[in-house]
């Protein structure tokens, strides 16, 4: 993974370059990001399926993510003097044929996703909730999110979309990249008491890691 992390980044470097003397602008920066599209061959929870994995979800798939953008950084930077952006692996439902197939078969859960955007570069991408989906359970959701980032000073969004009529195992057509999503099971544990206490996620005081 980290020599194709080279190879392709290289190339992107060396393609970038010659756009920018065409143009006639600055060389920016190259971006490693894996973004995966609804097309067969374009997904990156299949790569994590080839690590040996059988199913993108089951124990072990974010150690396997872990890896995975591991690779893809250190190959990347070997690669270019110039890589920015988020440079990791996005994990949108939506997107991803394998992240599709996984959720139909029941092996990738919410709360897996949660697990796994500790260590990717995103959170919560393209997923589809039941209509009757609370407010106050979206708030908790974007709320775990939220706290992930913060505490591990990483970026976190949330793309969690209730889909209105539809219920668990119905899906949702977005067309094009954005693909289509099956709707998945939310905890139907109510979180409405803590949401109404209001306040945020209080950064953390680095200080006392030194």
């Amino acid at each position: 993974m980290k020599r194709t992390a080279f190879r392709i980044t290289r190339m992107g470097q060396v393609v970038a370059r010659a756009a920018s003397e065409r143009l006639g602008v600055p060389f920016g920066i190259v971006d490693l990001s894996l973004a995966p599209t609804p097309a067969k061959g374009d997904s990156v929870a299949r790569i994590l399926e080839e690590m040996g994995l059988e199913i993108c979800g089951t124990h072990g798939t974010t150690a396997a993510l872990a890896l995975l953008n591991d690779a893809v950084k250190k190959g990347g930077v070997m690669a270019s003097g110039h890589v920015g952006g988020l440079s990791g692996a996005f994990i949108p439902v939506s997107e991803d044929e394998g992240m599709i197939a996984a959720v139909e078969r029941g092996g990738l859960t919410i709360e897996k996703l949660e697990a796994m955007t500790c260590v990717c570069s995103v959170g919560l991408d393209m997923i589809a909730v039941p209509g009757n989906t609370s407010p106050e359970t979206i708030s908790a959701i974007i709320a775990d999110e939220a706290a992930i980032g913060v505490v591990n000073g990483k970026t976190t969004a949330v793309r969690v979309i209730p889909a209105p009529g539809k219920n668990v195992g119905d899906s949702v057509e977005f067309g094009g990249l954005l693909g289509s999503a099956p709707v998945m099971r939310v905890n139907e544990a109510g979180s409405e008491k803590f949401i109404a206490r209001g306040g945020r996620i209080p950064a953390p005081i680095h200080s006392l890691k030194n």
